[in-house]
């Protein structure tokens, strides 16, 4: 799916034209930002989609393009001359799904990358035009931009800017006297085929009704006609679907609770009261979507969000606003950016336990080998005492084994085309090379679970993250461990030279500092730089978890100080939520890196253990 926003920048000549819809706040944003947020934005429907066109068209009508500029290969920057207002951005993306916003161009025109093809199209056919009319056809997600331009001879051209808004197959395609000029995506899809010169064609999807146009006698009738020729196991949800467009699975809840129906009743066997009542209240429906100014916001009992065009019955409502402010308000959200960036890092370290666990396997089944290693080594020497022997084309030979005792009969596989001698030194290569892979299959096996550890320590600490500085410190750390690729860079930016300054938290306990590790990274900075060799080192014992250090400022720590710094090193683990944790306590001095292990690994010694409650 792809989304369309609005973005106006402040025009301080002329700030009376303001009009109070457009109020703008100053955020330090970048188009990145918006790309992350819009990957965690739920879909617009249909009916929120009308409000959006009826919105655009107001604010956007008779604005003349000035440039238009490429933010990445499906992103697309129109900026926008307004005679009566300020300035504006409309961003078009036919990403699935994506949002873009911002306020100030100057700060932004790094975002823009060179203008490809489309976007030298787009250029070529709509710089210097005007903004004649904003559609949505048939209620479907697809908004049609009509603009005008004089051309050569005092002609004015018309050419449509189709923006598709459906979520198997978003695009943008540029059309004149319904051919096709160019488009972002070609190709074919089911019977429709997307070509410069084509005719334009509506998704073959495209054909269901749009339910504001009819009257109620109207859509009796089509109901009617529908009961008439349904089969035995058509339902209503199934008719509404299938029929009109803009119904949402909120919408047709609502409509079957004001009739009093279920959405799975059957169509065949509506009363004529109830099919009256049902055309009623869809032609109802209509009209209070078509008054309405504003999207009512509600919550799940999941706790996620859904809109809707108008005020629906038996839901609690969370708010309610304009579309763009709306908009405007959820693309300032930096939980949209956390909560996206983190479903982004846990499918990353998902793949690379997996990864890991078949390399793990695979080391496994190699280790089954060597099992046979000291067989091979037997083998081999019994070939060697009997190598006077004759094969004479026998595929195993039976010898005495002397080491046994009592000796007894061995019976060793042989190859009849090469010599005893020959087979006895191939059974000896055979036991060489299981005893070097015995000792490096064991090195590699401990490095993927160790590798594996420290992804489940990730894991963790990333279920934690609540604010953007954690956000960057992980991508910091994913890019030290090689887990996200580093970025290549002539110069380091301030943003780097930001991340080495870490900060630790620290919590005052009694008089001590207790300094608290919130990733790997901190972890190691804690432990291995900043705290001194007599302070007290604690981490809860078998679970991933912060370092935790007491500052003892060269004094002894008292009993009840080394408990309650337990209790917050057990709380700030993965096993918080248990009813008793082992903490583990030793002296700084006797925390030590584990060379070439990722960060925040350490080994320790000297350490005693307490039994604490975690407390949040």
């Amino acid at each position: 799916m792809i989304f369309i926003v609005l973005s106006y920048f402040i025009h301080f000549t002329i700030p009376s034209l303001f009009s109070p819809l457009m109020k703008t706040h100053v955020i330090l944003f970048t188009y990145d930002y918006f790309q992350k947020v819009s990957e965690n934005f739920m879909q617009l429907d249909s009916t929120s989609l009308y409000l959006l066109a009826k919105d655009l068209k107001n604010s956007l009508l008779s604005s003349q393009v000035r440039q238009i500029h490429q933010i990445n290969h499906r992103m697309f920057d129109f900026e926008l001359f307004r005679p009566d207002a300020a300035p504006a951005h409309l961003v078009m993306n036919t990403s699935s799904p994506a949002y873009v916003y911002t306020l100030n161009k100057n700060i932004y025109k790094s975002q823009y990358i060179p203008s490809q093809t489309f976007c030298m199209t787009l250029r070529k056919h709509l710089e210097g035009s005007r903004l004649s009319d904003v559609m949505q056809p048939d209620l479907d997600r697809i908004l049609i931009f009509s603009f005008d331009r004089i051309e050569a001879g005092g002609r004015i051209v018309t050419k449509k800017l189709y923006l598709e808004l459906l979520p198997a197959s978003p695009n943008l395609i540029l059309t004149e006297n319904g051919k096709i000029i160019d488009a972002c995506l070609k190709g074919t899809r089911g019977n429709r085929h997307v070509a410069v010169g084509e005719d334009y064609v509506f998704p073959n999807y495209s054909n269901r009704l749009n339910f504001l146009l009819f009257s109620r006698e109207e859509l009796l009738e089509q109901l009617e006609y529908a009961c008439r020729d349904s089969e035995e196991n058509e339902i209503v949800e199934q008719y509404i679907f299938s029929s009109y467009n803009g119904f949402s699975r909120y919408l047709v809840d609502e409509l079957c609770l004001r009739c009093g129906l279920s959405p799975a009743d059957s169509l065949k066997s509506l009363t004529e009261i109830q099919r009256s009542r049902i055309a009623d209240e869809i032609f109802h429906l209509g009209q209070e979507i078509q008054d309405s100014q504003m999207i009512y916001i509600y919550q799940t009992n999941a706790k996620s969000e859904f809109i809707s065009p108008i005020i629906l019955t038996g839901q609690e409502k969370k708010k309610e606003d304009t579309i763009l402010q709306w908009l405007e308000s959820e693309l300032q959200n930096p939980q949209k950016v956390i909560s996206a960036e983190l479903k982004d890092y846990e499918k990353m370290i998902h793949r690379c336990i997996k990864k890991e666990i078949r390399k793990k396997q695979k080391i496994q089944d190699e280790l089954k080998e060597t099992e046979y290693m000291e067989k091979y080594k037997l083998w081999g020497n019994l070939l060697a005492i009997y190598s006077y022997e004759k094969i004479k084309g026998k595929k195993e030979i039976t010898v005495s084994n002397l080491f046994a005792d009592p000796p007894e009969d061995e019976t060793i596989p042989v190859d009849p085309l090469k010599s005893i001698i020959i087979n006895s030194q191939n059974y000896f290569k055979k036991y060489n090379k299981m005893k070097t892979r015995l000792v490096y299959s064991k090195e590699k096996e401990k490095e993927c679970d160790t590798r594996i550890q420290y992804l489940n320590n990730l894991t963790y600490f990333m279920s934690r993250v609540t604010s953007l500085q954690e956000i960057n410190e992980l991508k910091q750390e994913l890019k030290s461990v090689g887990i996200e690729k580093q970025k290549s860079s002539g110069k380091k930016s301030n943003h780097d030279k930001q991340s080495r300054q870490i900060s630790i938290k620290f919590k005052d306990v009694d008089g001590f500092r207790v300094y608290i590790g919130e990733n790997n990274i901190q972890n190691e900075y804690l432990t291995l730089h900043k705290a001194q060799k007599d302070d007290i080192w604690l981490h809860a014992k078998g679970y991933p978890g912060s370092h935790v250090v007491i500052d003892a400022q060269h004094h002894p720590v008292p009993m009840d100080i080394l408990e309650k710094a337990a209790v917050i090193a057990a709380a700030n683990s993965q096993g918080r939520t248990a009813g008793k944790v082992e903490v583990d306590y030793t002296l700084v001095k006797y925390v030590k890196k584990v060379p070439g292990t990722p960060p925040g690994f350490v080994t320790f010694s000297h350490q005693k253990t307490l039994v604490v409650t975690p407390e949040s």
